[in-house]
């Protein structure tokens, strides 16, 4: 691959990668990994999210390769894949200040419109 190949493809990935971090929900649960490894009910626990919700994101997070699991008996583990992002989510939490920290944010999912069930269409904002 040419050197031009090979930047079209890392620059590819990081717009994809930005792309699941730019989620508001996966941003949150990746500022929780920074702080270290969580089990899955600490997460649903720490976000107040249902447990369907958290795992649909997380399982994009892993196949991004943004995340890495350990199981332990029935309980998987996800902490952060690369040191890296967890220097971005601190650096993005500095940005915003810290009476907006990302971590303690809880995005509240409310549907769309009426009928429409909120699992097919739903718009997501911060709880003020």
């Amino acid at each position: 691959m040419t050197m031009l190949g090979q930047t079209s493809v890392n620059m590819a990935r990081l717009v994809e990668e930005l792309r699941l971090i730019g989620h508001p929900m996966r941003l949150q649960l990746l500022a929780i990994l920074a702080r270290g490894e969580r089990g899955v009910g600490e997460l649903v626990a720490d976000t107040g999210q249902g447990p369907v919700l958290i795992s649909q994101q997380l399982a994009l997070l892993r196949k991004a390769g943004l995340v890495q699991t350990r199981r332990e008996a029935k309980q998987v583990f996800y902490r952060l894949a690369d040191g890296r992002l967890g220097h971005v989510i601190a650096s993005l939490s500095e940005i915003i200040g810290p009476a907006h920290s990302i971590a303690s944010r809880s995005p509240v999912v409310t549907p769309i419109s009426r009928g429409v069930s909120a699992a097919m269409f739903a718009r997501v904002e911060p709880r003020a």
